[in-house]
């Protein structure tokens, strides 16, 4: 089998300017907004305070976190909408080659393209508060290991919004949130009924009233196996967050993709 025929570096650099040259103008303009907005904020802030550091990784979060979602939920809106998928069904490119170029698109290239604009964005603010108002502004520091921190978790938070874009057809960005909302209602159930059938002899005293600051809950009680349980636990579920929810939504949204061009394509 020839990879090429799924998978071509330059169909997917064909697909990558098709959407660059799509959407360069209103990404550039929606980001002006934001550091407009944001440099107003400065300006006052300086005048009544004085301005630290971390004021960057605030608005640079808002920026990628924020901006980036929204942008990512909307990725197949073309696949999904009755007017465009004619044009997304009939692009020369295969659907593995069109979701790779929307996931690299908005997991990797808008959030770093984000964090080099708002390094340009902190001179010129720089330039203006403290050259010209002579206010002190630092200096952001694209180099802070804390921005690329910032970075790695977004590419695993922007997975859930990249499946929502491909599993709802419309209001992607609301749905998905609800989704993962009520997702968390369930989990926290689950959790919940499951700690109360596992330990419900030893929070009795709870639920019966007959508790008492005295009460010993350590008798009979594991509290070595329990600890090591908790931390065992915990370090699956930090394995699993940072090593395989992306890729779980990853091809998740690739299947639901396959399936949406099927059922539009009959």
């Amino acid at each position: 089998m020839n990879i090429q025929t799924y998978l071509s570096p330059l169909r997917l650099w064909f697909l990558f300017k098709r959407d660059i040259n799509r959407q360069w103008k209103d990404y550039l303009i929606t980001m002006s907004a934001f550091c407009g907005f944001f440099l107003i904020s400065l300006i006052i802030t300086s005048k009544v305070g004085s301005i630290e550091s971390g004021v960057h990784y605030a608005f640079l979060s808002i920026l990628i976190y924020v901006l980036g979602f929204i942008l990512a939920s909307m990725a197949f809106r073309d696949a999904h909408k009755k007017l465009l998928n004619h044009d997304w069904l009939m692009l020369p490119a295969s659907t593995l080659e069109k979701f790779v170029e929307k996931l690299v698109l908005y997991s990797v290239v808008l959030p770093v393209v984000t964090i080099v604009f708002y390094t340009v964005f902190s001179l010129i603010g720089k330039l203006i508060i403290q050259v010209f108002m002579g206010e002190y502004f630092p200096l952001f520091n694209i180099a802070n290991g804390a921005v690329w921190q910032m970075f790695g978790y977004y590419v695993i938070a922007v997975s859930i919004f990249i499946l929502g874009a491909a599993w709802f057809k419309n209001n992607n960005f609301i749905k998905t949130i609800v989704a993962l909302v009520v997702f968390s209602i369930i989990l926290s159930i689950v959790s919940t009924l499951i700690v109360w059938l596992v330990f419900n002899d030893y929070f009795w005293p709870l639920v019966r009233g007959n508790f008492h600051m005295s009460y010993d809950f350590s008798q009979g009680f594991d509290t070595v196996a329990f600890e090591n349980f908790g931390w065992g636990l915990f370090r699956f579920l930090k394995f699993f967050c940072f090593w395989m929810l992306a890729p779980i939504c990853w091809v998740g949204a690739w299947l639901k993709l396959r399936e949406v061009e099927v059922k539009d394509g009959v």
